[in-house]
Parts: structure tokens; sequence; C-alpha cells
């Protein structure tokens, strides 16, 4: 905070001059600092006069720094043009339609959705605006991703017959009844519950061959259980997904349910908490339930439909920022993720207007815009598109993006880039999610600058005027992003996502849960982002780089709270919590100077325009590292480690590097290690195992460090290299956690030892 106090004598000429000079200052400043810090000026005035004139003259530099809150990656001309062109009408009515189709991957309704969004970019004025079909069959593989399966269903219901004759669930009104991939067929059959259904101990005892099982475990197991070992004809399923703080509050939601394509039979209905209560209760009391089920559906080779168009930019040879999303849901699956769908497309129609007349100029870099099923569209577009997948230079990525937070329980993340892959786009991402939370917060207080706060009212739509919800989070896996984040595609991408939302896959996630002003403010952070990429160049490396350092001390200093913890961490030997401690730091550092030279080699500058900043950043982390070796001194540790503890482990020497096809090793349907390795090696992996050390604090990120274990992966890094590098975003983790998830790698034909 800069504050600067201007007295005044009292006598006119002298006050009022100050006054104007005071002005001056504030002008001035809020343009070349104000995105930097806070300023404030206090002025002492002799009259009640000159105190209104203080007053007049504050809310001018309040108003200052929302003008210039974009900057400096935006001119106020520029971010104004782009506020003020975005709507949130036409992504709530675009969303309207979206919500009337069951989205399925590789189904005649994604088909219709996919035709829509193609509608769309053409009418926007969108180039190259075109449909591609990528044939799927469960053998095919797009990279290292195995594709899926079609789906068709022609109809489907469920009855109970006796003791009362009751609907309990009818495609043709309610798909989401439907467990995607159920196959034909016509069964009266008694109701048996089998508890969750996943484990042999749930069958003790129970004849269910010919019969349907009421289960809640995970439907993919139960199917394999109960259908495909003890002939079960199908599945009732309450299955709960998804977990918040609010799951089971709404006993009356419908969950979106998935059974295995890749198995010949089976069939599931989902039905609410609150029936599935009812039904246990009648079986416990001794009375048999009579249900009949009619199901006419295949599943069949088929083929991914992927939409995409392009704003092209004045330099082929300059790459493309890609915009994403999966279009694929249930029906209604408005914010999951009709909204990301919705948005993006907003996003590109704003852009395209404003570069087509002239009001933006057209930047150097293309702009891309996919719409696909989740993750498989990414990798097949991808894998049919290697020219485009070498150009491609950033990604921002929306994923649920237009819930209101009072209704979803949600806040809207702007997501990091994985530790992998530092990169300047986050900071982007959240300096202009700040600028609009900054003017939605003022508004909501007193109702002034309405521009700024970026709210959605007109031609009657229900937009709210609430403060917007918004943070910068770690990197969180689970989409499309996981893909372009990738080591092997490396794309970063700017990930937007409201988490929690507790009505995620469910009937209930409908358009009444959407908030037009949160899709309009969603839109101009997603135009802006990407606009910003596109344009970037290295005449703004002086200006950028300053920002960029600036937010990357404050991460320093807030990281250096995590290391404190670990030194003091009395789990922990004090020499090796000061270790991680230490660890923490250095893999900071790394990764803050990463992100700097990441725009050094974006715009194609000389990385020497980065070292005065890195200077600095060193010089901190100095002072951080000063800061806890005193802690380790008071726990009787004096001299630090001169090697890392797992030096003079052989496995913890090797360097492995990648091979093979492109991508991560999850994808939305194929799990490469599992499909290469099979079930019984897979469950031998301590990684996947959980937290039987003290030091492997995974819980359910076991995920993310496999993820990141395999990204860190670079042919220079040793195995213990990559686990100081994991355990530091993470958490710490044994090596030999780390050595052997990488020898289940080289089995599966991932990496190779040097």
């Amino acid at each position: 905070m800069i504050c600067a106090i201007v007295e005044g004598s009292g006598e006119k000429d002298g006050a009022e001059n100050k006054l104007a000079r005071f002005i001056f200052v504030i002008y001035q400043t809020s343009i070349d600092s104000a995105p930097l810090g806070t300023i404030v000026y206090l002025c002492k005035f002799s009259s009640a006069t000159r105190l209104l004139r203080l007053f007049v003259a504050s809310s001018l530099i309040f108003l200052s720094c929302l003008l210039y809150a974009q900057q400096p990656f935006l001119s106020e001309a520029q971010w104004t043009e782009i506020r003020d062109e975005t709507s949130g009408v036409a992504p709530y009515e675009n969303l309207r339609l979206l919500t009337r189709l069951h989205r399925v991957p590789a189904t005649p309704e994604f088909d219709q959705a996919a035709d829509f969004m193609l509608a769309r970019a053409k009418e926007y004025g969108l180039q190259d605006a075109h449909a591609e079909q990528f044939p799927i069959d469960g053998k095919i593989h797009y990279g290292l991703m195995r594709s899926y399966m079609a789906w068709h269903v022609e109809s489907a219901n469920l009855w109970e017959l006796a003791p009362e004759h009751t609907l309990l669930g009818d495609w043709a009104t309610d798909p989401i009844r439907l467990a995607d991939y159920s196959h034909s067929a016509a069964v009266d059959a008694v109701l048996v519950d089998v508890g969750a259904g996943t484990s042999e101990a749930d069958y003790t005892g129970k004849d269910v061959r010919g019969k349907i099982v009421l289960a809640d475990g995970s439907l993919a197991t139960v199917q394999s259980l109960a259908v495909m070992e003890h002939g079960a004809s199908g599945i009732v399923s309450d299955m709960p997904n998804q977990t918040t703080a609010w799951s089971g509050l709404d006993t009356t939601i419908v969950r979106w349910g998935h059974l295995d394509a890749l198995l010949s039979n089976g069939f599931a209905f989902m039905v609410s908490r609150g029936t599935a209560t009812a039904l246990r209760a009648q079986l416990a009391a001794g009375h048999p339930l009579l249900l009949s089920a009619n199901v006419k559906a295949e599943v069949t080779p088929g083929h991914w439909t992927v939409v995409t168009a392009t704003i092209p930019g004045t330099d082929p040879h300059a790459g493309e920022v890609v915009y994403s999303c999966h279009l694929d849901h249930q029906r209604p699956g408005a914010n999951d993720n009709g909204s990301g769908c919705v948005t993006i497309m907003e996003s590109a129609r704003v852009l395209n207007r404003l570069i087509a007349s002239g009001k933006l100029p057209r930047p150097a870099r293309t702009l891309r815009f996919i719409w696909g099923p989740e993750v498989e569209g990414t990798m097949a577009f991808l894998s049919a598109h290697p020219d485009i997948r070498k150009s491609l230079r950033a990604d921002v990525h929306m994923d649920m993006v237009g819930g209101d937070p009072y209704k979803n329980k949600s806040i809207l993340h702007v997501t990091e880039t994985p530790w992998s892959l530092p990169s300047f786009v986050t900071d982007v991402g959240e300096l202009f999610a700040e600028a609009i939370r900054d003017g939605a917060t003022v508004y909501a207080e007193d109702g002034s600058h309405v521009e700024a706060a970026v709210v959605e009212d007109r031609n009657g739509v229900p937009g709210t005027r609430n403060e917007f919800l918004a943070d910068r989070t770690p990197y969180s896996d689970g989409s499309d992003h996981d893909d372009y984040d990738s080591s092997t595609i490396a794309v970063p991408s700017l990930y937007l996502r409201d988490w929690p939302d507790i009505y995620i896959h469910t009937d209930h996630d409908t358009l009444q849960q959407i908030d037009p002003t949160k899709l309009r403010r969603v839109a101009v952070l997603g135009a802006a982002s990407g606009y910003t990429y596109a344009y970037a160049d290295g005449g703004k490396t002086t200006s950028w780089l300053a920002f960029f350092a600036a937010r990357a001390q404050r991460r320093l200093a807030a990281g250096f709270e995590r290391a404190h913890g670990l030194a003091q961490d009395s789990q922990l030997p004090p020499k090796e919590a000061w270790y991680e401690a230490r660890n923490l730091m250095t893999q900071m550092l790394r990764r803050e100077q990463a992100e700097l030279r990441s725009f050094s080699a974006y715009t194609q500058r000389d990385a020497g325009d980065v070292a005065t900043f890195s200077k600095d950043l060193d010089a901190q982390a100095a002072t951080l590292n000063g800061w806890l070796d005193h802690i380790a001194a008071e726990r009787g540790t004096h001299d630090f480690p001169a090697q890392a503890p797992w030096h003079g482990d052989p496995d913890a020497a090797r360097v492995p590097a990648r091979i093979g096809e492109f991508g991560p090793l999850n994808f939305q349907n194929d799990d490469v290690l599992l499909d290469r390795l099979g079930s019984e090696r897979v469950a031998k992996i301590k990684l996947l195992q959980g937290g039987s050390n003290r030091l492997l604090r995974v819980q359910d990120r076991g995920t993310l460090y496999a993820y990141e274990i395999v990204n860190f992966v670079d042919g220079k890094r040793s195995v213990g290299e990559i686990r100081d590098a994991v355990a530091a975003e993470f958490g710490p983790i044994p090596v030999d956690v780390v050595a052997d998830y990488l020898k289940a790698c080289e089995e599966a034909k991932i990496v190779v030892f040097r």
C-alpha cells in the first residue's frame, strides 16, 4: 500500500492548488500502478468544503481503480468494449435448448446438441465452423486413450407391479432414469436388496439369478458382480456420487449412472434415495416386490462428434489459443456442462464481433473453439490434427461456470496449471476475475458503478446482483484441461470451474440453478483472457514481467506458511521436517521462476529479461529459508542435510523418460495402466493403495500424484528429484512409492529408464 498525506494550510489558493495536484497524482498513479497495489491518499483541510472536495477526489480514486483494474493486460477502452458487448441473455437462451437434450456421447441427442452449437458458430460469423466425426469401437486408440462405445435407446421403463402398480422410471420423460449403456431386456422379476453390491459378501446367502438387485455401490462393479457373475437380470440403483457437505439432504434427487459399455449384458434404473429407502423398508419388512423392466437399447460401435471453429489471427505461424469445454452430459445438465459450452460460445461471439468491427485489433494468434465429448473428444481431435496440437499455445477451459452460488453452494475457481507446467496464464485470468469481483462487490454494497459489476438484468432476464464469488485454487483434475496440461501436450490451461455444485450429475441440474449474471461475468473473463493470450507479444515484456514477479513474490510468502508448518511438524523427525520445508521453498522458487520464463518463451523474447526479477525471487527465498533454519535450530537441528534423504537409493537415482503415444494415463472411460497391466497388478501399486505410510498423505489424492509423477518425467529428472517435486506440490511422499509407480509405468511401456 502506498500512502501519501497532503496537508492544506487553509488558505484558499494553496489548498485548491494542492487539491488539483492531488487529483492529478491520483489519476497518473492509478494508470501506472493500480494493478500492483492499493494507493491511498489522505488529505487534511481546514474546512468542511475542502473535506467535501476530498470526498469527491476519493471517489475519483476508487473509480480510477475500477477503470484500470484490468491493467497491465488490456487498456480501459479494450476492457470496456469486451465488457459492454458481452451478454448473459444470449448464453442463457442457448442453454435453454441444450438442457432439453440427453447429451450422452455417441448418441443421437448428442449429435443434435453438436448441430445446434455448429449452427450458432456459423450464425455468429466464426470461420471454418464444421463438425468432425471420429470412429469408436472400444478398440481404436487416440493417443494413449482407447475409444469407447456408442449407445442407442428406443425405449425403457421400470414398473413396480406388486404390491403397488407404480411407475419407477421412464426413458421418454426422464432419460436420467436409465443408466448409460444399459442393454435390452424384458424382465418381470422380484427385487433383492444386496446393499452396496460391490463385494462377494453382499451376495452371501442370496439368490439373485434372474432377479433384479437393489444396490447403492459403484454401478460398473455391481454390474460385474451381480449381473455377469451371479446372473442377475438388472439393477435398481441409488448410487451416490460427487459427495459434498450437502449430499443426502435432498432425498428426491436422482443421480446419473453409468454401466460398463464393454460388458455384454445388464441394465440399470436410477431412483432417488427416498425411493430406494422406501423399497428397502418394504423388503426388510418381508414384503416381496415384483418389478417389470423393459429396455430396448443397444451398445454398438459408432462415432464421437466434435465441433470446431476459429477467429483467424494475423500470423499463421504464431500458433493458436484454444477454448475448450465438454458438450456431453445427462439431461438437463445445465451447469455441467451446458454452461461452459454456451459461455465459450458467447466469448467467441464477442471477440469475433469486436475484432471484425475493428474495435479490437486482430491478434497475431488464431482463436480456436472446440465443443465435443469430455476428454475423449479432445484426445480424438488432437490425435487427428497433430499440426493443430503442435500449434496450440494456451487453453481457456470452462467446465461448470454458470451456477448461482447461493443455490449450488459453489465458488468459481480460477484453477492453476500443475507445477509440472508453470505458466503465466493463470495470473492473467486471476487478474480479470479480481477486476470483476471488485466491481461486483462495490455494486452489491452501495449500488454504485453498475458497469463495473457486470450484471445482467436486460430483457427481463433474472440475473442476480450478487457479489462474484471467485478465487484462485491449486491444480485440480477431472476435465479436458488434464489432457492439455499433460506433459506430452503441454498447453497451459486457464481452468474455470464451479465447485462444489450440489446438483452435479443429477436431475436437479436445471436452468433454474443458472445465473445469467454469472454467465456474463465468466464470458467477459474468458474473452479477456483468451484475447490477451492471443495478442501478447515481446513488447509487453517489462511491464508484464513486473506484474508476474509481484504475484510470484506474494505466492512465495504465502507458501512459507506451508513450509513453516512442515518445519514444525511433530510427526516428522526434526531433520526430515527441515528437509521437507526447505524442499518446498526450493520447488516453489523453481516454479515461480519458470513461470516468468514461460512468458518470455511465449513471446519469444530473450530469457535475459527475466534475470532481474529472478534474482529478486532468489533473495526473497533466501530470507524465507533463513527463517526455516531458525525453526530447525529451535528443534535442535543445526546442520542442514548435505544430501537428500533418498541419496544412495539405487531406485531414486534412476532417470525415466516418456515413450509411446501422447496423453495422460487416465481418461473418461479408460485407465491405461489398468488396460495394459490388469486389475491384479494395478492393485499392487503402492501409490494407488492409499495411506499405509505416515508420509503417504494422499488420501483421495493418489490420482493427482500419479498425474504429476508422469508429467515430471522428462528424461533428465531422477526418480528422487521427481519425488521432491510432487512432495512439494501435494505433500511428502516416500521415494519408494514414486519408484514403484514408475516401475509399473515401465511395465506398461509408458516410460523407459535410462
